[in-house]
């Protein structure tokens, strides 16, 4: 019968090799891939700015502005995501309806993706799944907005911004404002862990734009 809905696939958790984000997935109870639409968005509130913690941190690539914005748009969320802290776990778009896994091609960024990552903390001592949607992606502004998930430790979102600097290469701001239940770990432990990750992912997307012909 023409016009039938597609059916939406099953979550296969054997393509997931974090043990977090598999209990993540179930927790939720995200079995099939239109199970996705059920994680709420737990990111930034303007009307509760003062709430929020701040955090920035800027990166330089020596690449044109341009050849380095495709590289973030581009770049396989494994190979972003690919450090001693934290991992790629899977991808959900939902423009689609589509799983993207460790091993799938992938189209590029767009808004709606939904990303679960592993973090691993403390040399292994624990393991946490957390989850941040793309909201945003300004082609002329050159951003890239991301909020985190329900679910997660923290709410709040991040802005990844990028200029073009006096000597033709790209500064690359990451802005984050972030809050949690918890002044302890809002104060102590989110800045240098949040550091941390976000450093391993754009050392990724940087030596991917550095190593790749400039355009």
């Amino acid at each position: 019968m023409q016009g039938h809905k597609t059916t939406s696939a099953a979550v296969d958790l054997q393509r997931i090799k974090q043990k977090k984000v598999k209990k993540f997935i179930s927790a939720f109870g995200l079995h099939t891939s239109s199970d996705f639409i059920k994680l709420q968005s737990a990111g930034f509130n303007a009307s509760h700015e003062s709430t929020y913690h701040t955090h920035r941190k800027t990166f330089l690539v020596r690449r044109r502005v341009d050849h380095v914005w495709e590289a973030y748009k581009t770049i396989h969320p494994r190979d972003a995501w690919k450090g001693t802290m934290v991992s790629f776990g899977v991808q959900y778009s939902t423009q689609k309806d589509k799983i993207i896994y460790l091993h799938d091609e992938y189209a590029g960024m767009e808004v709606g993706q939904i990303i679960i990552l592993n973090l691993e903390l403390f040399w292994g001592a624990l393991n946490i799944a957390v989850a941040h949607q793309v909201v945003e992606l300004d082609e002329e502004k050159r951003l890239i907005k991301l909020s985190y998930m329900v679910g997660g430790a923290s709410e709040g979102s991040q802005w990844i911004t990028m200029h073009e600097t006096k000597d033709g290469y790209t500064e690359v701001t990451h802005h984050t404002l972030y809050k949690s239940g918890s002044n302890f770990r809002d104060r102590t432990l989110y800045p240098s862990l949040h550091t941390k990750a976000i450093s391993e992912f754009h050392r990724s997307v940087k030596k991917l734009a550095e190593l790749s012909p400039d355009q």
